[in-house]
């Protein structure tokens, strides 16, 4: 393998990580800052929606009486990113079209339980959707080998093989065999991005208590899956 393959291998294995960081990071940045802000309910967020504002940039942006959310701005950046990713461009390396990918879609993932819920910025939603794309990312970054090992399986699978309780059991002790060494080698970064994750959460419930609902029946439901998985094992 030649020294500029190493590279782009390296490189191509930086991305998700990039696109992770800087998605989780620019969420937090922007809630944080909303928070403080107080831009929800702001003085110039009120007069816009009573149409006796026009142009004002503070703590909210309002150009031509139309508040711009900072989901626009998130929009545009994930726009660009995959337009210059799939065109190409001398002016963006591939890191840093996945660092706009991943601001862009912090700003968006931010409000997107506000679209969901006819304008209620802290809906729980945005928690919950975000929390969930975050998880996706992090399995893609730390679990890539466990997904391409699955997908082997899938692929190579015997439809027949499902008529018989044996020949499903055979594939799902693999799969579970093969997750815990998978998780057992990247133990040392899971334990670190589990606890940034858990204080993250912390501070959210501590900001909104409703949260604390789906947070406890979440872990109800990763305790009961995990306490199945090692029933089955046993």
């Amino acid at each position: 393998m030649t020294n500029n393959n190493k590279k782009e291998n390296a490189d191509n294995k930086k991305i998700p990580f990039i696109i992770t960081i800087s998605y989780m990071a620019s969420f937090l940045f922007i809630r944080i800052a909303v928070i403080i802000a107080g831009s929800v309910q702001s003085p110039a967020s009120q007069a816009a929606k009573a149409g006796e504002l026009s142009f004002y940039i503070g703590t909210n942006i309002i150009l031509f009486g139309y508040h711009i959310h900072h989901l626009v701005p998130g929009i545009i950046l994930i726009s660009l990113a995959g337009w210059f990713a799939i065109v190409g461009s001398d002016l963006f390396s591939r890191r840093d079209l996945a660092l706009m990918y991943g601001i862009g879609m912090g700003l968006f993932m931010d409000e997107v339980g506000m679209l969901l819920s006819w304008g209620d910025y802290w809906s729980t939603t945005t928690y919950i959707l975000s929390l969930l794309l975050a998880g996706v990312f992090l399995n893609l970054i730390f679990f890539p080998a466990f997904w391409n090992e699955v997908k082997k399986q899938l692929v190579h699978i015997n439809p027949r093989k499902f008529t018989s309780s044996q020949g499903t059991l055979s594939h799902i002790i693999k799969g579970v065999d093969f997750m815990a060494e998978k998780t057992q080698e990247t133990r040392r970064i899971s334990l670190v991005f589990s606890g940034i994750v858990y204080v993250g959460v912390g501070l959210l419930i501590i900001a909104y208590p409703s949260l604390v609902y789906y947070w406890v029946a979440g872990g109800f439901l990763l305790q009961g899956i995990s306490a199945l998985v090692r029933a089955w094992k046993e």
